[in-house]
């Protein structure tokens, strides 16, 4: 996949460039809610009334069904879908919870960039990737 998926973000799923990414990911409407996916690739997108992309989601292990991710992670973080490598990548989250300090259900990290905010949801041992949503 050599797509961007952030590009996504804001644009009408059905036209122009978006559509190509659309094409290119093989993303399928799903039935009775406004988002499209493909299991096969590891992506969902959720899109508004008019067919706006609202929030992108990744997913890293093949949960709920779907294969992981295999393109780079936005915003040069890299390949390795580690918290370790993701904040070697990127540098420390303008917000991040780990279930061990704050009795919050789940490691999370939140990195804010121009143009997104990618937020990372990680395994019960708060390393592994699980899923990356961006959103505007």
């Amino acid at each position: 996949m050599a797509a961007d998926v952030t590009h996504l973000l804001g644009q009408n799923l059905l036209e122009g460039p978006a559509l190509a990414v659309s094409r290119e990911f093989g993303l399928m409407a799903t039935q009775g809610a406004r988002t499209y996916q493909s299991r096969e690739f590891g992506v969902q997108v959720g899109v508004d009334d008019h067919d706006r992309v609202t929030w992108v989601m990744l997913h890293f292990n093949g949960d709920y069904g779907f294969r992981p991710y295999r393109g780079a992670i936005p915003g040069r973080g890299g390949t390795i879908a580690r918290r370790s490598s993701l904040w070697a990548s990127l540098g420390r989250p303008t917000q991040s919870s780990d279930p061990n300090r704050t009795n919050v259900a789940g490691a999370a990290d939140e990195w804010v960039f121009p143009w997104f905010v990618m937020h990372a949801q990680y395994a019960d041992d708060g390393e592994m990737l699980l899923r990356l949503t961006l959103a505007r």
